[in-house]
């Protein structure tokens, strides 16, 4: 069950992704497909394979115990597989065949991945367009530019906002590159030597793959982690722009400051002892969460160093890791998917900010790179 403030800081389309029974179905789902992979070399029949597959489903196991089971046995696989057989008595021989536990729970996560994946680039991707949307609405809308936290040169809200805009695109495409080396088949069997499936081992790696719609790499990565980390990286990176964005946000609704806030909605941003204030809820979301993603990558990164064919410890390490990250990150990109769009933006306070300076001129250049900013963020939804 996730604890109350982890529940807070994510959302519940990924509490939904990553909760125990969707954890569950993710491996029955390699189940499943193992057994279609199997099927189609005919290592087993059709009807073998339809039977397994139809049992593949976590709505009737007890998933406490399973738990409890799996950390018995040192792997959730063990008892699962256990619990598949005794739902598929008359087929047992044949379930799991070809697989071995890292196999169904590394390419379980990465089922869980591409959906969790999706979820954060649609965030990602309204993100930028309400970014491209302020930078083109306010491009000449003058402020003050502030570095080292004091009044520097005159900019526009425009140049801010293409700032992050430019930034966001970035990791749109920093997480499908990631994404697309990550997301990817595991299947080696007990030593990553394919030894239970003789003959049929390449072309069982490619109708498992086929099962799933992923592709299946050169070899088996069971202690080869390097893309899922910089898949964790990407995500973590992005988290940090939106928690960027969120301390500008944070900064300028300052009661002294005043230049925009975040949108209102019922019981947001009040506080328990100070009626009068208006806090800046969805950029504190987003600042949290982007300082909570060093950890995650920390661990992943230090588990990375893995013994010879199959990990003891440190893949292990992984496995509650790649949630909590997972549920951080949506919390703080939807957090930014929904203040960037909302914004209220007031241009007068910018303009007696600006006053500080002894002249306003905006530089010349301004327009320029805001455009340049829009150009790249049209030619990527295009792509898109």
């Amino acid at each position: 069950m996730t604890s109350l403030f982890e529940s807070m800081a994510s959302t519940p389309a990924m509490r939904e992704i990553f909760c125990a029974r969707a954890t569950v179905q993710a491996l029955l789902d390699v189940e499943a497909a193992l057994a279609k992979a199997g099927a189609a070399l005919q290592l087993l029949n059709d009807e073998e394979a339809a039977a397994i597959a139809a049992a593949c489903t976590a709505a009737a196991i007890n998933i406490g115990q399973l738990a409890a089971d799996g950390a018995m046995a040192g792997t959730i696989v063990i008892p699962l597989v256990k619990w598949l057989k005794a739902a598929v008595p008359d087929h047992a021989a044949k379930i799991h065949l070809g697989g071995t536990s890292q196999d169904i729970i590394d390419t379980g996560l990465v089922l869980q991945l591409r959906a969790a994946v999706l979820l954060l680039q649609a965030d990602l991707t309204a993100m930028a367009n309400a970014a491209a949307r302020l930078a083109e609405t306010h491009a000449a809308t003058p402020m003050l530019g502030r570095t080292l936290l004091q009044a520097a040169m005159p900019t526009t809200f425009g140049l801010k906002a293409a700032s992050w805009l430019v930034a966001i695109n970035d990791s749109r495409r920093a997480i499908t590159h990631a994404a697309g080396a990550a997301i990817r088949l595991q299947c080696g069997g007990a030593s990553g030597t394919l030894d239970a499936l003789g003959d049929h081992a390449i072309p069982f790696l490619e109708s498992f793959g086929a099962a799933l719609s992923l592709p299946v790499p050169p070899l088996p990565w069971h202690t080869s982690r390097a893309p899922l980390i910089r898949l964790a990286t990407a995500i973590a990176a992005a988290v940090g722009v939106a928690g960027k964005i969120g301390t500008d946000i944070a900064l300028m609704m300052q009661s002294e400051i005043a230049e925009l806030s975040e949108p209102a909605a019922p019981g947001r941003g009040g506080s328990s002892a100070m009626a009068h204030k208006r806090n800046p809820t969805l950029a504190i979301a987003a600042r949290a969460a982007a300082a909570r993603m060093p950890g995650f990558v920390a661990t992943l990164l230090a588990a990375q160093d893995q013994e010879h064919e199959r990990a003891a410890g440190h893949w292990q390490a992984e496995a509650a890791t790649w949630p909590a990250l997972m549920l951080a990150a949506s919390g703080g990109l939807a957090a930014m998917a929904e203040a960037l769009p909302g914004a209220r933006i007031f241009p007068a306070r910018m303009v007696t900010n600006l006053a500080i300076l002894p002249h306003s001129d905006i530089p010349s250049a301004v327009p320029d790179l805001i455009a340049r900013a829009l150009a790249d963020h049209k030619t990527m939804e295009t792509i898109s």
